[in-house]
């Protein structure tokens, strides 16, 4: 069991280093700017601006070093400044909802957690039958028998 919960932790990082890349990618394959000047509605902003502001955000490196700091960011918990409110970042809107998020979460568990226990014990009280070993193999994307004849069907 310790086996398998650290092989868990382990497959964590490369996992979460994935996401950051998909999520890297989708940004910077998404068309448009937002220093794009003829964007719709956008002010339209000179050649000077635009440089500064790329070198501002770091737009203006290679984008390895890019998702680079991407990461060493998300790591440090920054996630920049609300584009809806200009003076908070994000993080503090994050930290602001989290305490109705774990309520939520909390409640949830709890409403689901009494009906849980006497299911999975019921269920497994029954020990292993026709209908069992069916939803069993169905599951699992295996051959399950005909419940009538009793021979397979083949693949569901």
């Amino acid at each position: 069991m310790v086996h398998y919960a650290l092989a868990r932790l382990l497959w964590l990082v490369p996992t979460l280093l994935a996401m950051a890349l998909v999520t890297f990618v989708v940004m910077h394959a998404t068309p448009g700017s937002p220093l794009d000047p003829v964007a719709e509605g956008a002010n339209p902003l000179s050649p000077e601006a635009q440089q500064n502001l790329a070198a501002h955000y770091g737009l203006d490196r290679p984008l390895p070093e890019q998702f680079v700091v991407f990461v060493a960011n998300e790591l440090r918990g920054d996630f920049g400044h609300s584009f809806v409110y200009k003076t908070r970042t994000v993080g503090e809107i994050l930290l602001a909802a989290f305490p109705v998020s774990l309520l939520l979460g909390t409640m949830a568990f709890v409403v689901a957690g009494p009906p849980r226990e006497p299911c999975g014990l019921l269920r497994g009280s029954r020990g292993s039958g026709p209908h069992h070993d069916a939803g069993t193999q169905r599951a699992r994307g295996e051959e399950a028998p005909d419940p009538l004849s009793g021979k397979g069907r083949g693949m569901l």
